[in-house]
């Protein structure tokens, strides 16, 4: 059988994880963050925090699997090893087909939507053809590169991680130094035991922050063409995400810095980190702030197509789904699945039409269809953290005990806030859910179909 070769080194590896994660979240839901913790910026900043160790806890447990599982689609290996061939089978049908094309769809459409800011056409934005058109081409030609040209998709990866710390540094280093000559930094850390979290939505929070920490998992997505990779991938994991947990911390207080009344920052919205690269660089800051905002949305859509691309290949080499024969190919100049690619398009293109029905409509349950896909994975990594605790006997103490313990309580945390339990205690709301009522209909018809060609007895 035809096998992916080592393609990518440990750079790649960790500007994949950072690159992933770091794109458009923790721009797109600063303001989203601070309307749920009712304008608290203490419990937001508690949010991001409670959000970014969910995600190291999480990809450290990880990092100990990778060390001895290798094959050819990371986190399904592991769902595998822990239950059996049937779940990991409709664990990797759900990445195909639900995660992978609802976060590849959005991640399009922010990219195109901060570019038709920067070229002042915002208010073509959701409502025009033409933007949608542009959507579809970004999705298309994300497609293509990873498709026609994985090196240079590999290497898009890593060169678009860079840039995209650029604006993040230049306001987490600069807005924490105003912060502290102002003391707006001191009053943020002071007032996170002045906000009660019953009070606020702070399950909606934590989901807002867990979508901006989301991307490490699909690092795993390319273990089997990384050098090294039970070396190189939980180091990867490792220092990615700790890169990134700091990187976020420091930016959300910088720009709180920046801007000190949290009302501004949610009436901004979006806007908020372009109007604080403004008031430090003037207009030329503005503008710059786009582009590598536009780059860092496109940086994460390459990393996420990477794994999107991948999917019916990593069914197809375990004899399962549609055809495996026909998605297991590979071509001989680029060594991909071009049928896979082909359908994971297809899939991404799909939930791009769902984004329209949700925007362009009064149905807008779908709206957090992005964050629910994250927080629905989570309760299947419970069992690869039981399946650490049970059989990991190699591991010390704090390896196989106290960390897995941890990473099911986080998981356990999420999903309950995924239900939206969390916001009608805290509220009274049903919005949420009901979005998650939704959210699981979705999914189970997906699963269902899944369900059609999965192969009982395989080869």
């Amino acid at each position: 059988m035809e096998g992916l070769k080592k393609k990518y080194g440990l750079l790649t590896g960790i500007a994949m994880v950072v690159g992933i994660v770091i794109g458009s979240g923790v721009f797109f839901k600063a303001h989203r963050v601070l309307v749920n913790t009712n304008g608290k910026l203490g419990l937001a900043l508690f949010a991001w925090l409670i959000g970014g160790l969910i995600m190291v806890i999480s990809a450290y447990c990880f990092s100990q699997l990778a060390t001895k599982i290798e094959k050819v689609n990371g986190v399904v290996d592991y769902v595998e090893a822990a239950t059996n061939k049937k779940v990991a089978y409709f664990t990797g049908w759900y990445f195909t087909t639900v995660y992978y094309p609802i976060l590849i769809s959005i991640l399009a459409f922010l990219s195109v939507n901060y570019f038709f800011v920067l070229i002042g056409q915002g208010a073509l934005i959701v409502v025009s053809w033409i933007f949608w058109v542009a959507v579809a081409l970004t999705i298309t030609a994300a497609f293509a590169m990873n498709t026609l040209a994985p090196k240079i998709a590999g290497h898009f990866q890593v060169s678009t991680t860079f840039i995209k710390m650029i604006p993040i540094i230049i306001i987490a280093i600069v807005g924490t130094v105003v912060g502290l000559i102002n003391g707006n930094t001191s009053l943020a850390f002071a007032s996170l035991g002045n906000n009660a979290i019953v009070k606020n939505d702070f399950g909606s929070a934590l989901l807002a922050t867990i979508f901006a920490y989301e991307g490490w998992i699909v690092a795993t997505s390319i273990n089997a063409e990384l050098t090294d990779s039970k070396k190189n991938l939980p180091i990867a994991l490792l220092i990615g995400t700790l890169i990134v947990i700091a990187a976020y911390l420091l930016y959300y207080l910088g720009l709180s810095s920046i801007i000190p009344n949290t009302n501004d920052i949610i009436q901004l919205q979006n806007n908020a980190p372009i109007v604080a690269i403004g008031t430090l660089l003037g207009p030329i800051g503005e503008v710059l702030f786009n582009i590598f905002l536009i780059i860092s949305c496109l940086g994460t859509l390459n990393g996420l197509t990477m794994g999107g691309s991948r999917g019916f290949y990593s069914l197809a080499v375990r004899q399962q789904g549609p055809r495996p024969e026909v998605f297991r190919k590979l071509h001989e100049k680029t060594n991909t699945s071009i049928a896979s690619s082909v359908v994971g398009y297809v899939l991404a293109i799909a939930f791009m039409g769902l984004w329209i029905v949700s925007m362009l409509t009064s149905f807008n349950y779908l709206g957090t269809m992005d964050e629910l896909s994250i927080a629905f994975i989570y309760a299947v990594y419970i069992a690869v953290y039981v399946w650490m605790i049970k059989t990991g006997k190699n591991l010390n103490i704090f390896n196989r005990y106290i960390m897995p313990i941890l990473a099911i309580l986080c998981a356990l945390l999420l999903v309950f806030a995924a239900t939206g339990l969390f916001k009608f205690v805290s509220t009274g709301d049903t919005y949420s859910i009901i979005s998650f009522a939704v959210f699981l209909g979705l999914a189970a018809i997906s699963l269902l179909i899944g369900a059609f060609f999965y192969k009982k007895e395989t080869n």
